[in-house]
């Protein structure tokens, strides 16, 4: 089985567009969005129609829901105005979206539990960085009853492998899926894992999953300078172009 992980489009179209190209190219058996589809951008409705069109299961970001917020509180100021722009239609679609999506996958000598995440199995605000202590990370594996653990919400990629401190010999892996629309890791280009479990698949050896984290080009500029010409905040072009 391989799987393909997005996040944190933040109304990037274009850079969504390249992304699902890309992935066309990856032999894949399923696409899954752990959401923040909208903020930031001037696309959020292509984005969500694009993501509805290809049935791409999908979390609720903090800023989806940050979204659906504002459109019912009526907010018109500026600072605001991203999320002001998403349709009424789409806004239906974010205010249906769950917090979790959870599989299960039968390798030859094990039930592999998927845990998939915004921020983390607590809140869609909280970010799971790489660093985290390795108690405090192992406990929200054990708390969550899981194997694999898949975030966004930081745009910042990594795969960490930690021992089961309950079953010595066995691991857990943490995947950060990078940003689409918005990285964060001082690389511009759009960010997704690829997630790779074989029947053979083995969890009691450290590369027991196979993870890949492909970049894909696309027009950042024009995609900047559109911020520019817009009521956004010329800060978030900046962002888009320094990966920030």
């Amino acid at each position: 089985m391989r799987i393909a992980i997005i996040s944190d489009i933040h109304a990037n179209f274009p850079a969504l567009e390249q992304t699902l190209k890309s992935i066309e190219e990856q032999n894949i058996d399923a696409v899954y969005c752990l959401g923040d589809l909208v903020g930031y951008n001037l696309c959020p409705n292509a984005v969500i129609n694009e993501i509805r069109k290809k049935h791409i299961p999908t979390l609720a970001g903090n800023h989806d829901v940050k979204a659906v917020e504002i459109h019912n509180d009526g907010s018109n100021d500026i600072e605001s105005y991203a999320y002001q722009i998403v349709g009424k239609e789409q806004i239906k679609y974010l205010s249906a979206l769950p917090a979790h999506i959870k599989l299960e996958y039968q390798t030859a000598n094990k039930l592999i539990k998927i845990l998939m995440v915004h921020g983390s199995p607590y809140s869609n605000k909280e970010y799971l960085l790489e660093d985290k202590n390795e108690k405090d990370f192992t406990n929200i594996f054990l708390d969550s009853n899981t194997d694999i653990l898949i975030c966004g919400h930081s745009h910042l990629p990594y795969h960490r492998i930690l021992e089961n401190p309950n079953k010595k010999g066995s691991y857990f892996h943490a995947i950060n899926a990078g940003s689409v629309g918005k990285p964060k890791d001082r690389n511009p280009d759009c960010c997704y894992a690829v997630i790779t479990i074989e029947k053979s698949s083995n969890l009691s050896k450290k590369d027991g999953i196979k993870v890949e984290f492909i970049r894909v080009p696309y027009d950042i500029e024009k995609t900047a300078r559109a911020i520019e010409e817009s009521p956004l905040p010329d800060i978030y072009a900046f962002m888009l172009r320094k990966a920030y």
